[in-house]
């Protein structure tokens, strides 16, 4: 009987510690072991810089903010009146300044807003560039009336 209970607690110890590394693991960080190999290429200040400065020398950006979070490069560009297919353009010109080596381990996340006025149209679009594509994929959220064309 004491062999058997002996038995019983050791199952019950390793049981518990398995259970314990899976929910809990070792890891500090909360994408676990997702970004190990970022670290061999962090994106530094100067790559921001890059894609700010490239940006800015286009007519009509007004504002843009870079950022990264875990593997994803965040953009976000302001415009002021310029058509939605002219603020693509500005925006995939960022990836010719974000190495192949980068785009190969970083998504790059978009995001282009234009507030609506008095002689434009507002729009708001978000694209994305995984690891996996070569272009970029648009998502348009802006609201779009339908005009009637019955009478």
């Amino acid at each position: 009987m004491f062999v058997l209970t002996t038995i019983v607690i050791i199952c019950f110890i390793i049981i518990l510690v398995v259970i314990l590394q899976m929910f809990f693991g070792v890891s500090s960080s909360p994408y676990g072991d997702r970004l190990d190999n970022i670290q061999d290429m962090p994106f530094t200040d100067e790559n921001v810089n890059a894609i700010t400065a490239k940006i800015n020398e286009s007519q009509g950006v007004t504002d843009v903010n870079v950022h990264t979070q875990g593997k994803i490069i965040y953009i976000r560009i302001t415009f002021s009146n310029v058509t939605i297919d002219r603020a693509k353009e500005i925006a995939a010109s960022a990836l010719e300044v974000i190495s192949e080596d980068y785009q190969a381990l970083y998504d790059v996340h978009f995001t282009i807003v234009q507030e609506e006025s008095e002689s434009t149209d507002g729009f708001t679009l978000m694209g994305s560039k995984n690891i996996n594509r070569t272009s970029i994929t648009w998502n348009n959220n802006t609201a779009f009336t339908e005009e009637s064309t019955e009478e």
